[in-house]
């Protein structure tokens, strides 16, 4: 009895140390394994706001060009009398984004519809427009013909004997939407602050209960706010009014523990994107991990591998997603021309043979003159259609800028490229408007060989564009190789 005493004691020591070690290693792993998850939110939490300040940038970059185009159809005006240049301008105003459009005479007279000029007069914005060299946007506030809350860009028109400035209204709502992603709908709140009035709109909301397009004061909802020792809402703001681009803190809010992300718009001067994550709508594999962790110690150290191999895939898979945000082309969903550098830099390591094509659309400022901003976004998308139909499987395209579209085609003969360039134009000759009006529509083209006529991304656009234009000098509507 006592030599069996002795030896249950002998094999309990080891099984109490093991049981030490196991607990040690579950403990160990769970804080461990929390940091990590930490790490991981807030990493991300900042890559999303990055993406969110650069979405916001490129969407205020949209309305400063769209009211800049609307400039020049001014300035090639022949008859500049003040209600006519109204009447063409309201005609192609793109109802479905703006709500008011009218500019300011030197003489201080406002021209658009009646609520507007109200509006504008009484925020004394045609004051600070007179006065003005630069673009600017008015703050939010609320129109007097709808009620809703509306912001207006003013962008002055250079070299004009009468006309000051032009100005285009937005309504806040369609702003609003500008930053709205599906993809990360009820996990984040991102809101657009204006630091001066710390008035705020809610673009995306994580509680049901907040109405995700809200016009609020940031001061007013301190009460829901509980900052860390080293922190308070008067240096946030401070740091904002000190133009500070960026930063990062951790709250409660609602007594929930929060990470909360803001960057500034510069695109929009005052303005900062802020994104506030929930720590729990993102920690809830490592809650799980916590609740199983005490009983199943063995599954454990299991889960332990798994949870940071899916770390690892979540974060790759989620950067491939939150990058392609900002790699793709706003209007017509083909690659930007950044990332089209980047790509075809990768192509090009590669050493293979392949031609690089610049394309561009023949007489689209006419066209647009014409038909309107609405269809010129048409026609710009008819040629990416194309594109995509045209140009064989893993061609790389691009809208490069504006009017002009880039194409890299692998592993391809010169005389395939003439085949491919002659099915495009075939395909692009024909567009039906939405009236029902058909257009004919051509591009001109140059091409490049890789490697023969450049080695690098700035050697093959060199030379493409010598060919292009050498293609518009000699009546357009061609393709050419260098």
């Amino acid at each position: 009895m006592k030599n069996r005493r002795k030896n249950m004691k002998k094999r309990g020591v080891p099984l109490a140390l093991y049981l030490t070690v196991c607990l040690a290693i579950i403990v160990s792993a769970y804080f461990h394994l929390s940091r990590i998850a930490q790490n991981f939110n807030t990493q991300h939490l900042e890559l999303i706001t990055g993406l969110y300040a650069e979405k916001m940038n490129e969407s205020m970059e949209y309305l400063q060009n769209y009211v800049k185009e609307d400039v020049k159809m001014i300035q090639a005006m022949e008859n500049k009398e003040p209600e006519k240049i109204q009447k063409r301008l309201e005609k192609n105003l793109n109802q479905k984004m703006f709500c008011n459009v009218g500019f300011i005479l030197k003489n201080g007279d406002v021209y658009g519809s009646k609520c507007a000029v109200a509006d504008i007069k009484k925020k004394n914005f045609d004051k600070q427009a007179l006065s003005s060299a630069i673009s600017f946007n008015s703050d939010p506030y609320q129109s007097s013909e709808t009620g809703n809350m509306i912001m207006t860009v003013f962008v002055p028109v250079a070299d004009d004997s009468q006309i000051r400035t032009l100005y285009v209204s937005i309504m806040i709502e369609q702003l609003r939407k500008l930053g709205v992603y599906e993809l990360l709908q009820g996990k984040i709140s991102v809101h657009l602050l204006k630091v001066d009035s710390e008035n705020f709109i809610t673009c995306i909301s994580s509680n049901e209960d907040t109405t995700a397009n809200g016009w609020n004061n940031l001061l007013l909802q301190q009460k829901y706010f509980k900052y860390d020792e080293n922190y308070s809402y008067k240096q946030w703001i401070k740091d904002m009014r000190s133009a500070k681009k960026e930063g990062r803190f951790a709250a409660q809010i609602k007594g929930e523990d929060s990470t909360i992300s803001y960057r500034s718009i510069s695109g929009m001067p005052g303005w900062y994107i802020v994104v506030e994550l929930t720590n729990k709508n993102i920690s809830d594999i490592t809650q799980h991990f916590s609740i199983w962790g005490g009983v199943y110690g063995s599954i454990l150290v299991g889960f332990t591998i798994l949870y940071m191999l899916m770390l690892l895939f979540m974060e790759k898979k989620e950067k491939k997603r939150y990058i392609g945000l900002s790699s793709t082309d706003a209007l017509t969903g083909i690659l930007n021309r950044r990332a089209f550098q980047v790509e075809l830099e990768e192509q090009i390591c590669k050493k293979e043979p392949g031609f690089f094509i610049f394309i561009d659309v023949d007489n689209f400022k006419s066209y647009n003159d014409t038909y309107g901003h609405n269809n010129g976004d048409l026609c710009l998308k008819h040629f990416t259609k194309a594109m995509q139909e045209c140009f064989p499987e893993g061609s790389i395209l691009s809208r490069y800028g504006g009017d002009e579209f880039v194409v890299y085609l692998k592993d391809v003969t010169k005389e395939s490229v003439y085949i491919y360039m002659e099915k495009f134009q075939k395909m692009i000759a024909d567009l039906t408007l939405a009236t029902g009006e058909q257009v004919h529509l051509s591009a001109s083209a140059g091409g490049a060989a890789f490697p023969e006529q450049g080695e690098d991304f700035i050697s093959l656009c060199r030379s493409a564009d010598v060919a292009l234009y050498n293609v518009k000098q000699n009546g357009k509507a061609a393709f050419k190789i260098k």
